[in-house]
Formats: structure tokens, sequence, C-alpha cells
């Protein structure tokens, strides 16, 4: 059975904090050290969806400050997110690092279009850096939704699938982490087979 998330309908950012917690705690592949990792998300009534994700790590690796950087190569949260699982398989991988740069993508593997590419709409990173932590807000706007999908708004009861992940490629810091498991013999979070699910929900109201 897959991993199933309730997406709350939030009516403010600031009752994200309330949404339920989901855990990055599949260990893949190899990993140098092994930080915990966790975030919530939701959809945010008259935006769109907000992720927030953090990892308990002190001073994270972060020397790429630019969009579309290779931030796998730094320390990194990614949301991979389906938003119409009923069409195929395409999704955007959205992947952060400390400064808040974001690498996205669209498509249905690692063949992949970048977000930029295709339509005018963004996705918003920002990050926070803690004594012991690192956190970010991703925020995606219904519209670059609907534009990239051909689809309407998405609402109560509409199911969506996702992973979420902390990652490093670089050889001094490797790790790989999952929220829904992955079978593979090698390094790929671009398996979206092993997706879980996320429905939304009207659970704060």
């Amino acid at each position: 059975m897959k991993n199933r998330y309730e997406i709350n309908l939030i009516q403010s950012i600031k009752q994200l904090k309330e949404c339920p917690t989901f855990e990055i705690n599949h260990f893949l592949w190899r990993n140098v050290y092994r930080p915990k990792a966790f975030g919530q998300m939701a959809m945010l009534e008259n935006y769109g969806f907000v992720v927030s994700m953090s990892a308990m790590e002190k001073d994270p690796l972060r020397r790429y400050t630019q969009d579309e950087d290779p931030v796998y190569m730094d320390s990194g949260l990614e949301a991979f997110l389906n938003f119409n699982p009923k069409a195929g398989k395409d999704y955007f991988n959205f992947e952060m690092n400390a400064n808040g740069a974001i690498l996205s993508g669209f498509g249905p593997g690692r063949n992949r279009k970048r977000v930029v590419d295709i339509t005018e709409y963004r996705p918003i990173c920002t990050a926070e850096i803690y004594e012991e932590s690192w956190s970010v807000l991703l925020k995606i706007p219904m519209e670059l939704i609907q534009d990239v999908y051909g689809i309407g708004p998405l609402g109560l009861g509409d199911i969506i699938t996702c992973n979420f992940f902390k990652i490093s490629e670089d050889p001094q810091y490797e790790h790989y982490v999952s929220y829904a498991p992955i079978v593979s013999d090698n390094p790929n979070f671009h398996l979206p087979e092993f997706f879980g699910e996320g429905i939304i929900v009207d659970g704060l109201s």
C-alpha cells in the first residue's frame, strides 16, 4: 500500500505548522551520514500549494546561489509532485538548498524540461539556516500547475502522487533519503512508480 499523506486545505500560511508531518527516513544506497529530515504540505486557499521541509544539519553544504544550479551537489531538500496522476507520469521536481536556490523540472523521468522553459509561472523558494538545522519553504502557484498540466484548479478530494527527499551527491557528504521507499540498485529518485499519495482534505476547519 502506498504511503498516503493528507494535504490540508488552509486559509493562512501560518496554519502550515499545524498540518501533519511527513518523515523523510528511508535511507537508500550510499550514506556517508544519516541526517534527520521531515516536512509538511498544504493547499493554501486562493494561492496553490505550500511545502515546508527541514533538515537537522549544522552548517549545510551550500555553494550554489542561483536558480537552476545543480543544488543536489550541495545539501538538498527535494519535492517531486505529480498533480495529475490519472493522466500519466509527468511530475515536477523541485530541488532546493540552504541558500534558497531552486532547480525545477517537469516530465516523466530523467529526460526532463526546465520549468522556466515551458511556462511563465514560477515556484518560489525561501530558506532559513539555524544553529542546528535548516529549512525551506516552497510555494507553488495554482496557475503554474494549471498551465503546465492544462487542467483546472485542484480541490478537496483530489489525489496527487509525491515523494520527498534529502540528498547530497557530493562524495564527502553523500546521502540519499526518501519519504516513500524506493527499490532500485542504483541511486535514482526519478522513479514515479514509487511515489506515495497525497489527498486534499479539509482537516483544519
